[in-house]
Formats: C-alpha cells, sequence, structure tokens
C-alpha cells in the first residue's frame, strides 16, 4: 500500500492557495461595501448581472417615455386651458351679436359693441399664439413661428397647413404613437378681405373660413349703417358662431380624451418604475449590516490563514534534526 508523501512544500503552496483565496473574499467584500453594489463584474453572478443590465435598460426605456408623456401632458393642459378661454370669447361674442341684433340699439351702439368684438378677434389671436417656452402649440410643426397674424381685417395661418402632415406624435410606449396637436388652422380658421366699394359687400379669398371669419363678418355688419340687412345679417352670424363654438368644444374634448390617456399612461409607467426599481434593489442592493458582519468574519479568518502561513514557512531541515 502506498502513502502519500506531505512535503514541506505542498504544505506551503497549500496554505498560499488558501491564503489568497481568503484574501480574494475579503477584497470582494470590500468592492461591495465601497460600491454599494452586490454585482461589480460578471464573475460576480453572471445570472444575476443579465437580470441587472435588463432591467436597467427597461428603467432608462421608461424614462424616456415618462419624459415624453409629461412633455405632451403640458402641451395638452395647456391646449385645454387655452381653448377654454376662447370658449369664454365665443359666448361673449354671442351676448354681442344678440345686443347688436336688437331693434332698440342705435348705430353709435353698435360701433361701440364692433369695438368690442374687434379685440376679442385680438385675444383670439393671441390664444392661437401660445406657445410653451417658444414652442408654439396649434402651428402644426411649424413650433418656432407665430401661426397667426393679423393686419387690418387680414388673419393670416402661418403654420402647417391642414393639405400636409401637422400632426406631431411622441412615443408613450413601444411602438405606439399619440398625436398631442390641435391644428390652428381647423380651430380659428383664417379670413383674407378684399374691401369693396358701398353698397358692395366685401369679398373673401378661397380659403378664409372659420371663428375668424365669422367674427370680421359680425363687426362688419355691426359697422354697416344703413344697411337694410344688417340686423338680418347680424342674426345669421349668431348661428356661424354656435357653429364655430362647436368647433373649438370639439377640438378640446379631444385634447381632454388625449389628456386622460396620457395620465393613465403617466400612472402606469410610475407603477411600472416602482415596481422594477424594488427588483432591480433586491439584486444590486448589499445588505450593509450582514455584509459588515461576513466582512469582519472574513477578516478574522484571513488573519488567521495569514498566521498559519507564516509559521508552516519559518519551518526548516534543521527544525526536524533537533
Amino acid at each position: 500500500m502506498g502513502i502519500n508523501r506531505i512535503t514541506n512544500s505542498i504544505m506551503t503552496n497549500e496554505a498560499l492557495n488558501q491564503l489568497g483565496n481568503n484574501l480574494s473574499s475579503l477584497s470582494a467584500m470590500q468592492k461591495k461595501l465601497s460600491s454599494g453594489q452586490n454585482i461589480n463584474r460578471p464573475s460576480d453572478d453572471p445570472i444575476g448581472l443579465t437580470r441587472v443590465l435588463d432591467l436597467s435598460n427597461t428603467i432608462r426605456t421608461d424614462d424616456r417615455y415618462a419624459a415624453n408623456v409629461q412633455d405632451a401632458l403640458s402641451e395638452a393642459n395647456t391646449g385645454d386651458t387655452v381653448m377654454g378661454n376662447m370658449v369664454d370669447l365665443v359666448q361673449r361674442a354671442q351676448e354681442l351679436a344678440t345686443q347688436g341684433a336688437n331693434f332698440t340699439n342705435n348705430q353709435d351702439g353698435r360701433n361701440a359693441i364692433a369695438l368690442e368684438i374687434d379685440q376679442i378677434i385680438n385675444q383670439l389671436v393671441q390664444l392661437g399664439n401660445t406657445d410653451i417656452s417658444g414652442k408654439y402649440i396649434f402651428g402644426g410643426f411649424k413650433t418656432d413661428t407665430a401661426p397667426f397674424s393679423r393686419n387690418g381685417d387680414d388673419i393670416t395661418y402661418n403654420g402647417t397647413p391642414t393639405t400636409e402632415s401637422w400632426q406631431r406624435s411622441v412615443e408613450i410606449s413601444r411602438g405606439i404613437q399619440l398625436t398631442t396637436n390641435i391644428n390652428g388652422d381647423d380651430l380659428l380658421g383664417q379670413v383674407q378681405v378684399t374691401a369693396a366699394a358701398p353698397p358692395l359687400p366685401a369679398t373673401y379669398s378661397a380659403s378664409s373660413h372659420g371663428l375668424f371669419k365669422t367674427l370680421i363678418d359680425l363687426k362688419q355688419d355691426l359697422q354697416a349703417s344703413g344697411d337694410p340687412n344688417q340686423l338680418t345679417e347680424i342674426r345669421n352670424r349668431l348661428n356661424e358662431l354656435t357653429t364655430d363654438l362647436n368647433t373649438v368644444l370639439s377640438n378640446q374634448a379631444i385634447v381632454g380624451s388625449t389628456t386622460n390617456r396620457l395620465q393613465v399612461t403617466q400612472d402606469r409607467l410610475e407603477e411600472r418604475k416602482s415596481i422594477l426599481t424594488q427588483q432591480y434593489s433586491s439584486l444590486q442592493d448589499i445588505d450593509m449590516p450582514s455584509l459588515v458582519a461576513n466582512m469582519n468574519q472574513q477578516q478574522n479568518l484571513f488573519e488567521a490563514s495569514l498566521s498559519v502561513t507564516g509559521r508552516i514557512m519559518q519551518t526548516s531541515l534543521l527544525d526536524y534534526l533537533r
């Protein structure tokens, strides 16, 4: 029967290997403690690292979607508020038109009403040019240019026309795009007036339409002193204002539904982030008390190994000849 011979060199190498393993374990614990992370290199936990990377990528992607949703919500909420103000102005114009159609009003009274209508038009131009940090919300893709300009009774829409692609969309989830804007031309219209000598009425270009045209017509009808059809035309504007009001309200409803969808998406992203962050933390964040206790234990083990190794390496042939 053979007997394995344990030499001094074998014992020394074994002690050094064990010392190295203990030092490596202690170093890994110290690295975790200093970084605050369980996984600092692939060899720490290959499977866990794959999961950590997947979670990290998903969280970053969701953060991008959340930023898109927040920007879209800001525009939608602003648009909703602005269109609410437009509704108030149209309703005021309806009240003024009713007053102007009253037979008891004299021409001076109608001229005063016409002046207020003119101010309503200016306010609507201002609302139509609403911007968020320099980004005009009713101009389609032309977000750096004021969509409406007024020159006398001419009101021009300078944004992306409805004959082109004007819808601005944002990605709120993987593969899901949501249109966030309202076209200003659809909302308020525009008007190009060609004046004519009385008693002929003014004429309009083919592009004239919408709320602005109705209000310009109303203002001119109120100012048309001596025109026997004046009161009839003013009453007709009341019907047109109702149509224009419905246009604003329908666009406001579209923005409202968009806002609701964005809010639901935002809530879902926040809930999802909370879940993913907890999963990431469970894999990557260290358990400080447990790690400190284990590191102290490993430190004691390393020091013990160091002491034993030192004694083994001091042994020589003379120790066996005594």
